[in-house]
């Protein structure tokens, strides 16, 4: 009898769980819901893997062991919300690969978002689309961006090989690259534009209004679109050139 009133309770926590994933559309088993609330912009770190989509605000992490996703930490600080490996953690594993193996990933709903932060070989993947009026992206050391975004102005600062992988629409996009990022922004369709780029980054986008542009230190830009460049500046090898 005790036995099956634990598997009965076991049960209802199972469906519990599975019916709060569900209203996010989250198929997956190690799915755990994390109660924070109150965020406009998202820090990620340490390697985790962020799916992104609008709506109503929502956070859920896993990974391949309890013991793994129970180290994930969430926490708001400031209208931020911080998703990361506590410290201690990533020194014990540091002998073992670090996260590899172990697919740290959160599951992220938010209704406004106004900034976003990746670093340390973490990455985002937008479902469906952001849209707002104002975003700064931040991705250093390794963070990958990839999604739609459509906003009014948009913010990029990238550095030491991370990369973006972009799409959508902005009125003004001011977008700053060096050590060796990477932004992919073709399918990214401007009015205004201020590029600048160095130390063997670069940038790819279409604008078609106006644009300044700084390359130097053998960073290139490269656009595509109806626009004209109203300022362009280049030394040391930098390039700019029409795609």
């Amino acid at each position: 009898m005790l036995i099956m009133k634990k598997i009965g309770l076991f049960s209802i926590s199972l469906l519990f769980s599975l019916v709060l994933l569900a209203q996010k559309q989250v198929n997956d088993p190690m799915a755990q819901v994390r109660k924070v609330s109150g965020f406009h912009a998202i820090k990620v770190s340490t390697g985790i893997k962020v799916y992104l989509s609008q709506g109503t605000e929502a956070v859920a992490v896993s990974a391949t062991k309890e013991e793994y996703r129970d180290k994930i930490i969430t926490r708001v600080e400031n209208g931020v919300l911080k998703i990361y490996y506590e410290q201690e953690t990533l020194k014990f594993w540091k002998n073992g690969g670090g996260t590899r193996g172990k697919n740290p990933v959160a599951y992220v709903s938010i209704e406004n978002i106004d900034g976003l932060d990746i670093n340390s070989g973490a990455s985002v993947h937008v479902e469906g689309g952001l849209k707002g009026g104002k975003l700064d992206l931040d991705v250093s050391s390794g963070g990958v961006f990839k999604g739609e975004v459509n906003f009014t102005t948009l913010a990029v600062d990238q550095s030491s090989g991370s990369v973006v992988n972009i799409s959508g629409t902005a009125g003004s996009l001011n977008v700053d690259g060096s050590s060796g990022s990477i932004f992919h922004g073709y399918d990214l369709t401007v009015n205004n534009c201020d590029a600048d780029v160095s130390s063997g980054a670069g940038i790819q986008l279409t604008m078609n209004k106006e644009m300044s542009a700084e390359a130097s230190s053998g960073g290139y830009i490269s656009y595509k679109g109806t626009g004209v460049i109203r300022n362009i500046r280049t030394s040391s090898g930098g390039s700019v050139k029409k795609g």
